[in-house]
């Protein structure tokens, strides 16, 4: 089977799933990353993102993957890959984790992009909160489950010891909510809350087991999250998580008052209230590691086997 995914930027949880694709009989793998669309979240290079695979910055030459795998609509590459002549007749899947949302640009997307969405056989995507967009941007074909994880690096955490304090991994900025999350944490301590925060951000991706094993909950008060793969690191770490009802990944790895607290975005008051609440012990983590074991390496490159012979089936 070859398979082609071209890809905006790079991250490290996506460099572990394309090994493990890789590491399945009969797979020949090629990815096109564009660096110039690059986001890392962490201070690692593209060497050790891509350590092991068949990659470049450009689409391979002379051949022909069985099923490619392109990013939306809004990056150069993946748009001269969809439109490109050495992929007609191949059964292209359109990768992308935007949520609807009533908005005139989205709302006229299914129009304005018909004549280049329609070369796509299906779309991928992270989960339920993108699921009513792909529908309306017209894919009969909707695949969920786009990213994961090394999860081997979070079922093993032990917090056995009690381990206490707020954890955020991530960018310090405005749509993650970290100006709210701070003011929340403020107002926690001074109705007497006695746990810290702690903020991570330019951790390598061996180091997070460690990291998320020395919290005792996890917090997400993004204003804008399409999904978040730290949700699921976090849940399959055993975390008790309080995230924003912005947060794509809720509907997958969050039970509301069971392993944490979903919150309104933008809401201090909120915030505080359910940071005083995982304190208190009101939510059992251990949930989350069921909920997020298929957001593993592994199950991610069953589903991409999986879509790769459906589609090539229905081709035939």
């Amino acid at each position: 089977m070859k398979i082609l995914f071209v890809w905006p930027g790079l991250t490290g949880y996506m460099g572990d799933c394309w090994r493990e694709l890789v590491g399945r009989s009969g797979v020949e793998l090629k990815v096109a990353v564009d660096l110039g669309d690059m986001h890392y979240g962490s201070g690692f290079s593209a060497a050790d993102v891509m350590r092991g695979l068949d990659w470049g910055e450009k689409m391979p030459d002379g051949w022909r993957p069985d099923t490619a795998f392109i990013v939306g609509w809004h990056n150069g590459l993946c748009r001269s890959a969809a439109m490109s002549a050495m992929l007609d007749r191949v059964p292209k899947v359109c990768c992308f984790d935007m949520p609807w949302e009533w908005r005139l640009r989205k709302f006229a997307a299914r129009f304005v992009l018909h004549s280049y969405l329609r070369r796509f056989a299906a779309a991928y995507i992270p989960g339920a909160a993108s699921r009513p967009y792909a529908k309306w941007l017209g894919f009969k074909r909707i695949y969920e489950g786009l990213f994961s994880t090394d999860m081997s690096r979070f079922r093993s955490v032990s917090r056995a010891g009690g381990a206490e304090g707020f954890l955020y991994v991530g960018r310090e900025s405005s749509e993650k909510g970290i100006d709210e999350l701070r003011a929340a944490y403020s107002l926690y301590r001074e109705r007497g809350g006695k746990w810290d925060l702690r903020i991570v951000n330019g951790v390598s991706p061996v180091e997070l087991g460690a990291v998320y094993g020395s919290a005792g909950a996890f917090v997400l008060a993004s204003r804008w999250e399409p999904w978040g793969v730290v949700l699921a690191e976090a849940a399959g770490a055993g975390l008790p998580i309080i995230c924003t009802d912005r947060c794509g990944a809720r509907h997958e790895v969050v039970r509301d008052g069971v392993n944490g607290r979903i919150v309104r975005a933008g809401c201090v008051r909120e915030l505080a209230d359910a940071m005083a609440e995982v304190e208190s012990g009101m939510f059992d983590g251990s949930i989350g590691k069921s909920l997020a074991a298929k957001y593993g390496c592994s199950p991610w490159a069953d589903r991409v086997l999986e879509i790769c012979r459906e589609l090539t089936c229905s081709k035939g």
